[in-house]
C-alpha cells in the first residue's frame, strides 16, 4: 500500500501468497513428464533409422567412386558428402553435450528396475525449469544455439550448386517471433520443464539428421545416371510428423530402400495391404486408435538383375496417446466476477495459433502473450461454474482436446485499516498519532493487483473525559480536525471507523465492519 506503513505480518502474508501463485502457474503433471519422455525415446529411435540412411548413401557414393575412379563429377560428390558428414557430426556433438549438461544438472537419469544407470530412463528431476533457464537464456547458451543452427543449415545447403538449394525443406531453422517480438531461445526454453527442452533439443538432432540426409540425396542425384554397385539393401522408414499422434490424427512416413534412386521400382505392402510408391518412396499413412506404442512390418519386395524377387523387412512404430489440453488459471484456482482473470492453455504438439478457447460463460479476449487470455464474468452474473473449451485446428479438421471447469466467485469484501492499525484493540498514543490514511484492504486474497480505495467513512473520537465527535472522511487522507484529535489522544481515548464506502474493480462496496481501537496507558 502506497501512503502509509505496512506491518511486517502483511508483508510476510504478502510473500506467502506470491510464492503460492508462483508454485500454482509452474506446476506440471507427471502425465506430461511422462508424455515429453516418451517422444524423447521415440524420437531417439527415429534418428537411428536417419542414421543408417545416412551411412548407407555415404557408402554409395564411396561404391560409387571406388568403381568409377576417373568420373570427376564422383570425385567432387565424395568430397561434398564427407563435407556434409563433418558438419552434421560436429553439431550432433554440439548437441549431445548440450543435453549431457542439462541433464546432469537436473539430477541425471533415474535408474533402471536392476539398480543400474538406465541411459534412456526418465530425467530425475524432469519437472526443473530453473538450471537450464539460467544456462540458456541468462548465460546466452541458447543464443549461442540459435547462432549454430542456422549457421549448420546454411553450411550444409550452401554446399550443394545453388540450382539445387531449394531441393532441401530443412526444418533446422532458429528465428525469432516477428509477431510477438519474443526471441526463439525464451521461446522454446523459457518457462519450461527440462523434460521438454531435452526433448526440443532431440528433435532438433533429427532436423541436423534430415538436413544432411536431403544434402546427401542431391548430391548422390548426380550419380544415378550410372549403375551404383552396392553390396547392401536396407528397408527404411522415416516419420514425417514423428511418433507422438493424438487420437484421430494422422499419423505418416515414407518407407524406401536404402541407396535407391528415383528410378527404383518395387512393391511394399504393410499389414497385409498394398502402399503407393511414388519415385521411389512408399507413402504410408493410417489414422491413430486405441492407445500406447502401435508397431507394424513394412514388406519392400524388387526385382533383382537376375530376374528373381527379394524381399526386405522394416518395423516402424508411433505412440498414441489420448487428447490432452493444459488449461491453468495462472493466479488462482477460481475466477472472480467483476476481474480479468488470466487464463493460459497449451496442447503439447500444437502451436497457441492452432488453439481454439472458448468459454461457456463470460468475454473471453486473447492477452498479449500467445496462449494466454483474460476471462471477464460481469458483477451481476449468477452462475457458480463455468468451462473453459479447448479445441486445435488439426490436418484432418477441429479437434476437442479437453475442459476445465472454474468455480465462479465475488471479490472478497475489503476490511478496514486505520493506517497501519488492521485490527480492533489496544493502541499506543505514538501508532494513532502517525496514522495518516484509511486502507480498506483485501487480506488472504491471492489475487495480484487489486485494491480499494476508500471514498468515504466516519471517524468516531470519544475521549475518554468529554463528548466525542464525529468526522466525515472522503477519500483515504484523514482530515486534518481527524488528525488533530488523534495528537490529543490520551489513554482511555477511543476511535472508531466506521461507515466505510469503497471503490473497487467491480465498483463501489460498502465494508461491512468497522474498526474499535482504545488508547492504552
Amino acid at each position: 500500500m502506497s501512503g502509509g506503513k505496512v506491518t511486517v505480518r502483511q508483508k510476510m502474508i504478502n510473500m506467502m501468497y506470491l510464492v503460492l501463485t508462483a508454485l500454482l502457474a509452474l506446476n506440471v503433471s507427471a502425465e506430461i513428464l511422462k508424455a515429453f519422455h516418451l517422444v524423447e525415446v521415440s524420437m531417439e529411435k527415429a534418428g537411428l533409422n536417419i542414421d543408417k540412411k545416412n551411412k548407407s548413401i555415404l557408402k554409395s557414393i564411396d561404391t560409387y567412386v571406388g568403381n568409377n575412379p576417373s568420373d570427376i563429377k564422383g570425385k567432387d560428390a565424395k568430397v561434398k558428402s564427407d563435407q556434409v558428414d563433418k558438419i552434421a557430426i560436429y553439431a550432433l556433438k554440439y548437441i549431445n553435450e548440450l543435453k549431457d549438461t542439462l541433464i546432469f544438472g537436473a539430477g541425471g537419469r533415474k535408474l533402471g528396475e536392476d539398480g543400474n544407470p538406465n541411459p534412456e530412463g526418465e530425467i530425475s528431476e524432469a519437472s526443473n525449469i530453473e538450471k537450464h533457464a539460467n544456462l540458456l537464456i541468462v548465460q546466452g547458451k541458447g543464443k549461442e544455439l540459435k547462432a549454430k543452427i542456422n549457421e549448420w543449415r546454411n553450411s550444409m545447403i550452401n554446399i550443394l550448386p545453388e540450382a539445387d538449394r531449394a531441393n532441401v525443406k530443412s526444418d533446422l531453422i532458429a528465428e525469432d517471433d516477428k509477431k510477438t517480438g519474443e526471441s526463439w531461445e525464451s521461446e522454446m526454453f523459457e518457462h519450461s520443464p527440462v523434460a521438454a527442452v531435452v526433448t526440443l533439443l532431440t528433435k532438433t538432432e533429427n532436423d541436423i539428421k534430415n538436413t544432411e540426409a536431403q544434402v546427401l540425396d542431391e548430391l548422390n542425384k548426380g550419380l544415378t545416371k550410372v549403375n551404383i554397385v552396392v553390396d547392401q539393401f536396407e528397408a527404411k522408414i522415416i516419420p514425417n510428423n514423428g511418433t507422438y499422434i493424438t487420437a484421430g490424427g494422422k499419423y505418416s512416413a515414407d518407407i524406401f530402400l536404402a541407396a535407391s534412386s528415383s528410378r527404383s521400382t518395387f512393391d511394399l505392402n504393410v499389414g497385409g495391404s498394398a502402399v503407393k510408391v511414388e519415385s521411389g518412396i512408399g507413402k504410408y499413412e493410417v489414422t491413430a486408435s486405441g492407445e500406447g506404442e502401435k508397431k507394424y512390418t513394412a514388406k519392400i519386395s524388387q526385382r533383382q538383375l537376375d530376374g528373381t524377387m527379394k524381399t526386405y523387412d522394416a518395423e516402424g512404430s508411433y505412440f498414441v496417446v489420448k487428447p490432452l489440453a493444459v488449461v491453468s488459471a495462472t493466479k488462482m484456482n477460481v475466477v472472480y466476477r467483476g476481474l480479468e482473470n488470466p487464463i493460459s492453455v497449451s496442447v503439447p504438439g500444437y502451436s497457441a495459433s492452432q488453439t481454439i478457447v472458448t468459454s461457456s460463460l463470460g468475454s473471453l479476449r486473447p492477452a498479449a502473450q500467445a496462449g494466454t487470455f483474460n476471462l471477464s464474468i460481469p458483477v451481476g452474473d449468477v452462475n457458480k461454474e463455468l468451462v473453459v473449451s479447448v479445441s486445435v485446428k488439426a490436418p484432418e479438421g477441429v479437434k476437442k482436446m479437453g475442459e476445465q471447469r472454474y468455480r465462479i466467485k465475488n471479490i472478497p469484501k475489503p476490511t478496514p485499516m486505520l493506517g497501519a492499525i488492521e485490527a480492533s484493540g489496544a493502541v499506543t498514543t505514538s501508532q494513532l498519532r502517525s496514522v495518516a490514511f484509511i486502507y480498506a484492504a483485501l487480506k488472504d486474497f491471492a489475487f495480484e493487483g487489486v485494491s480499494y480505495t476508500p471514498t468515504s467513512y466516519n471517524i468516531v473520537f470519544a475521549p475518554k473525559r468529554g463528548d466525542a465527535r464525529v468526522f466525515q472522511g472522503n477519500g483515504p487522507t484523514v482530515p486534518n480536525d481527524a488528525k488533530a484529535a488523534f495528537n490529543t489522544a490520551r489513554p482511555g481515548d477511543r476511535v472508531i471507523l466506521t461507515n466505510i464506502k469503497a471503490q473497487g474493480p467491480a465498483g463501489q462496496v460498502i465494508v461491512p465492519t468497522s474498526l474499535a481501537v482504545e488508547v492504552k496507558p
